[in-house]
């Protein structure tokens, strides 16, 4: 996760979100300007950072079947 970037952080509770909820979360702090991102829920967590130097995002991390470098990658779309 970033160390010089602010991070932006949303946390989901009850029941598990689905790709859809995830993928709008990442989305909407893309738009705000956001270059590093976590969502979790509960224990589950997935991290996106961009990449200055290749200008792309990066994820880790997974939300159940929910893979962070699968999100990055349509978030970034």
């Amino acid at each position: 996760m970033s160390t010089m970037s602010p991070i932006w952080e949303d946390f989901f509770t009850g029941r598990k979100p689905s790709r859809a909820q995830v993928l709008a979360k990442c989305k909407a702090a893309i738009q705000s300007g956001a270059a590093a991102i976590s969502i979790q829920w509960g224990e589950n967590v997935i991290d996106l950072d961009y990449s200055f130097n290749g200008a792309c995002w990066h994820g880790h991390g997974w939300i159940r079947e929910i893979g962070g470098d699968d999100i990055a990658q349509e978030a970034a779309e």
